[in-house]
């Protein structure tokens, strides 16, 4: 008997962005943060977002059924998901805004002679 494994690697595309000094700098310096590359987490950013806007966008769609049936409770049951689901959201974003710790906790202190 004989078995034979396929491995296709795994294709990506290639963006390529202009991003202004600052932005690249507070990129690196997360990216760095987190140990990750600055390719991972901007990939990583934009995943998320997109998630949040086709999240939204959902949202939305069933708030307008809601509002095309006519149907009260629907609709107020609806606008809350919106609601709650947007103001924590908006919280999750002013976390994120939030300066880090200018120190890395993993490294080693020198010992002083």
């Amino acid at each position: 008997m004989c078995v034979t494994f396929f491995y296709t690697p795994r294709i990506m595309a290639t963006l390529n962005m202009r991003l202004d000094d600052e932005l690249e700098q507070r990129l690196a310096r997360e990216a760095s943060l987190e140990n990750q590359t600055r390719s991972e987490l901007a990939r990583a950013a934009i995943a998320e977002y997109l998630e949040q806007r086709e999240r939204r966008r959902f949202q939305a769609q069933i708030l307008r059924a809601a509002r095309g049936r006519g149907d009260r409770e629907a609709i107020a049951t609806a606008e809350e998901a919106l609601y709650s689901d947007n103001e924590a959201l908006d919280i999750s974003e002013q976390l994120a805004a939030e300066p880090k710790a200018a120190y890395d906790a993993r490294k080693p202190r020198r010992k002083k002679r």
